[in-house]
């Protein structure tokens, strides 16, 4: 007798189970997209604060390249609140 190991195949799932759980599966993506946008407001808004007051404070005693630097900052921070009103707005016309 050969060592053969009888395999336990679990049951196929009928259809509408496997749309039930890609209901469920979009609605936890949903969710969690919309946490991170969320989360995201927050660390953008210290970062964009912090630069503008270094920059304020900081640019008579700074160089050209680091001035071009609280720019890229600037530019960087508002592209990102940019992208994260643009997701806000889409959930918003999902609904």
């Amino acid at each position: 007798m050969m060592g053969y190991k009888a395999i336990r195949c679990e049951r196929l799932k009928q259809k509408d189970q496997i749309t039930s759980t890609v209901y469920r599966t979009n609605e936890v993506c949903d969710k969690r997209r919309n946490d991170i946008v969320n989360d995201l407001v927050d660390p953008i808004c210290v970062i964009s604060n912090a630069n503008e007051i270094l920059s304020m404070r900081l640019s008579k005693f700074v160089d050209e390249e680091t001035r071009s630097y609280f720019a890229m900052i600037e530019k960087a921070t508002s592209k990102t609140k940019m992208l994260v009103d643009e997701l806000r707005r889409e959930k918003s016309l999902t609904e």
